[in-house]
């Protein structure tokens, strides 16, 4: 079996305007990223910057809004109440704080009506290698390999409509992350200049395929794969197969069985 890989950077030049000026307010920074595509291990590197306000939980969950935000969070034409919605997430936030940060992974298909009414508003546009994302999908939420597959490629189209069209955006992958986090943490200030104390040393308590445990940033793509039985491999290619431009625009690689070429 050869292992499904990534480029640290995606292979499409994505645009990426940084236009960040220091203002006297507080600027919102939405982390767009799928689920169980590394968006807490973000969230909490992130969080160790002082000049970052993050909200206790993925604003979706924060009781004032959870019934509202998570009735199918995922139909994008369903109309929220953005305005009490900002109002709500308004009273978590430190506002002393030059960046008020966001994560719920439903974002990344609301973002018209976010720059609407979060203003001035930057995006950091994440993805993971979509085997590791549905093995995810797969073990929390006990779905089949299909479905897992087709939310999967759902959210590599999204991600990559999102970080061709939005103005202020980083866009990396997890890989990128794990992979050289010093790097990523010098590219997040690059962006941000008030990201420039994140600690890309740092330990964090995590809940992964290994249960829940305090560690570093480390790459877990190996053993998530690792998981997934041939039969998962199969009817995920066939879905993956069929996408190859969006594969290919996140340097990601189709997985190989080797005893099928022989």
């Amino acid at each position: 079996m050869v292992p499904c890989s990534a480029s640290v950077q995606p292979t499409v030049c994505f645009r990426s305007n940084h236009r960040w000026r220091r203002t006297p307010m507080s600027s919102y920074l939405f982390l767009l990223c799928p689920p169980y595509s590394g968006s807490t291990l973000l969230w909490k590197l992130l969080s160790t910057s002082a000049n970052v306000s993050a909200l206790p939980l993925e604003g979706q969950f924060l009781p004032e809004v959870k019934d509202i935000m998570r009735d199918s969070p995922w139909k994008a034409e369903a109309a929220l109440p953005w305005p009490e919605i900002k109002r709500v997430w308004e009273t978590y936030w430190d506002k002393s704080k030059p960046l008020l940060l966001e994560k719920s992974p439903p974002n990344m298909i609301r973002t018209t009506h976010i720059q609407q009414h979060f203003a001035p508003v930057r995006f950091i546009v994440m993805v993971r290698n979509p085997y590791a994302q549905a093995e995810g999908l797969m073990r929390h939420n006990n779905w089949t390999a299909k479905r897992a597959a087709n939310f999967a490629m759902m959210c590599l189209q999204t991600q990559l409509k999102n970080a061709r069209e939005l103005d202020d955006a980083l866009v990396m992958t997890y890989e990128s992350l794990v992979q050289d986090p010093a790097q990523a943490c010098v590219n997040l200030a690059d962006f941000a200049h008030e990201l420039g104390d994140v600690d890309p040393q740092a330990s964090f308590e995590i809940h992964s395929i290994d249960g829940t445990l305090n560690r570093p940033i480390i790459d877990l793509n190996g053993k998530k794969i690792a998981a997934l039985s041939a039969d998962d491999l199969s009817i995920m290619n066939a879905i993956f197969v069929q996408h190859p431009k969006t594969i290919e625009a996140w340097g990601y690689d189709l997985i190989v069985d080797n005893a099928a070429d022989a």
